[in-house]
């Protein structure tokens, strides 16, 4: 880990403490950091026995990923043989290639995480015609396809914090389009918390999901929840988990394809409310069984029978870094929860 980020690790982290005790967390594989928490504090992981539900920032699926966890984790085993770890695949695929490399999994897509109470629809006319056709929350990255959506009459573009030049680069892949966080900030970058990022969804028809491989996708789910139907590529990563009924295109990798289906779906005129309930049942499924799968293992591993009852420690495991004393105080709090 370079000085810059053990600095940078040392203040923030991705991940929560789902129970103090016995000592449960939920966490991001980093490059830097190959068992989330445990890796960034791993002193907090010495003295009892812990579990750790690691998830992927990247799908598994390909190369030789599985073989580089299954490598990292035993190192961490030798520096902290009290800690259990677990990988979460997003896909059966990757549940397969953690098994076959010896890494203990379940499967739990990644987009369970998500909080539907920080994305809900809006109030906004949906016939209102300022509107946008679709929307696309993504990094203005090469891998996330934007050219894709050259052919869509009016996008938005909602994105973190970029490098001007990949600003540029998308500017000249979608002249017409509005790059949210810096237009409807006067030319000055702003970042969009989840409530922008809902407000700015309502004033939208559809979601867009272009890139071929990736992880999961949280914008994939967070779309619907907010009650936009959605165009999607093929795609390799988890996505395509929630990507089912009338709400949903798959489309080929081509503009004349996504702009057709955007027209569609939008001319549909889906109620958002249906859009989001129908997504909402698909993930309580998938919430039901990695419930029982984390009380299976927590009771196997450590010896506690029945320990989460609900979801709701889970929704704490958060979209984005912060402040790792946020994260860690559980820890300083074991016995009163």
């Amino acid at each position: 880990m370079t000085a810059a980020r053990l600095q940078q690790a040392s203040q923030i982290a991705a991940g929560c403490v789902a129970s103090a005790d016995p000592l449960v967390t939920v966490s991001k594989r980093e490059t830097d950091l190959p068992a989330g928490l445990a890796s960034l504090k791993p002193e907090y992981f010495e003295s009892k026995p812990s579990l750790h539900f690691i998830g992927l920032t990247w799908s598994a699926e390909i190369n030789q990923t599985a073989s580089t966890i299954a490598k990292e984790l035993a190192a961490m085993r030798e520096r902290l043989p009290k800690a259990h770890f677990v990988m979460m695949a997003s896909t059966p695929s990757e549940s397969v290639a953690f098994s076959n490399a010896g890494v203990a999994n379940l499967l739990a897509n990644e987009l369970i995480f998500v909080d539907e109470r920080l994305f809900t629809p809006t109030a906004h006319d949906r016939r209102n015609p300022q509107r946008f056709d679709a929307a696309y929350t993504a990094r203005l990255c090469i891998e996330k396809r934007h050219e894709l959506a050259a052919a869509v009459p009016r996008v938005v573009l909602l994105y973190g914090r970029t490098e001007a030049a990949e600003i540029e680069r998308t500017k000249q892949l979608l002249p017409r389009a509005v790059f949210a966080n810096h237009e409807l900030n006067g030319g000055v970058y702003r970042f969009f918390d989840e409530t922008h990022i809902r407000e700015m969804l309502g004033r939208c028809s559809v979601g867009l999901c272009l890139s071929a491989e990736e992880g999961a996708m949280r914008a994939s789910l967070e779309y619907r929840l907010c009650g936009l139907p959605v165009v999607s590529t093929q795609s390799v990563g988890g996505r395509d988990r929630y990507l089912l009924g009338p709400h949903v295109r798959i489309v080929d990798d081509n503009p004349q394809a996504v702009a057709d289906a955007v027209a569609e779906l939008k001319s549909l005129q889906f109620h958002p409310l249906a859009v989001r309930e129908f997504v909402g049942q698909l993930v309580a499924f998938d919430r039901h069984n990695f419930l029982l799968n984390a009380n299976k293992i927590v009771e196997r591993e450590l010896g506690v029978r029945d320990r989460f009852r609900s979801f709701e420690p889970f929704l704490r495991y958060p979209v984005t870094w912060r402040p790792s004393d946020q994260v860690f105080a559980p820890l300083m709090r074991i016995g009163n929860e």
